[in-house]
């Protein structure tokens, strides 16, 4: 059974502080958004966190070296959190070229997204690396980006709103701090 030590714990520093400010970031930009004040500060503070979740979901799976993540040595929740991550920064870079996230390229983002933290979900679970709360945590990631790309995408139509979005981010936000505050 893997634990929490010195040697493991650069995923929860390094990937729960990302995770945490990237979503905080992101929370400000949904509410900014919602209220339709500072548009272009909202839009740029959107790109910055996803950015940064991109960055966070990459070292909770990787770790700071590559072996030490929080799915251990599991190579599927790796991989899972490694397509999260491209998802996140996909959905974060592609406003700074001007092409919408929209059509094709938000279902590519849905299904990175959604299958890759329901991967990285389950290797966490697996692994016993994250304790707590903070070993579900990304299954409330999934849920929520589950719920959200089914809004988005008009599979649902009443989950199709910025409340969603913002309740994404907050809890993209509280998994980050969970991570960072996961002891042995």
């Amino acid at each position: 059974m893997a634990t929490v030590d010195r040697n493991t714990a650069n995923w929860r520093l390094y990937g729960g502080g990302g995770l945490l400010v990237g979503g905080i970031l992101w929370v400000i930009n949904e509410l900014l958004a919602a209220n339709g004040t500072g548009a272009d500060v909202a839009k740029w503070l959107g790109i910055i966190g996803l950015i940064i979740v991109a960055i966070g979901f990459f070292l909770v799976g990787w770790g700071e070296t590559g072996s030490n993540g929080a799915v251990g040595n599991d190579l599927l929740g790796k991989l899972g959190l490694a397509a999260a991550s491209l998802g996140a920064l996909l959905w974060g870079l592609l406003p700074i070229f001007s092409v919408a996230v929209a059509g094709t390229w938000l279902w590519v983002i849905a299904v990175l997204l959604v299958l890759g933290t329901l991967a990285g979900a389950y290797a966490i679970t697996r692994k016993k690396v994250a304790r707590g709360l903070a070993k579900w945590a990304m299954y409330a990631v999934f849920l929520m980006a589950l719920l959200y790309f089914l809004g988005a995408t008009g599979g649902v139509t009443a989950l199709a709103n910025w409340v969603i979005g913002l309740i994404f981010a907050i809890v993209v936000a509280l998994t980050g701090l969970l991570y960072l505050l996961n002891r042995k």
